[in-house]
């Protein structure tokens, strides 16, 4: 988190330090809860994300179809 001017400014970044989401907001507990919040969500998703290839994987093998994953 970051003050500028009256606004705390939140960002989240991967590993390599690319921005996926950012925000400003009045109050530095209300940019505390948006960044967890965008981090949780974040977390949410992509491990949707993975169970879904998870089983799509699962249901090619089963076929006897071999895709690689990247």
């Amino acid at each position: 988190m970051i003050k500028r001017r009256r606004a705390w400014e939140w960002q989240l970044r991967d590993q390599s330090g690319i921005l996926i989401m950012g925000g400003r907001e009045k109050s530095r507990p209300a940019a505390r809860y948006q960044g967890y919040r965008a981090l949780f969500m974040l977390l949410a998703t992509s491990w949707r994300l993975n169970d879904l290839d998870l089983e799509t994987s699962r249901r090619s093998a089963v076929r006897g179809e071999f895709r690689p994953t990247q």
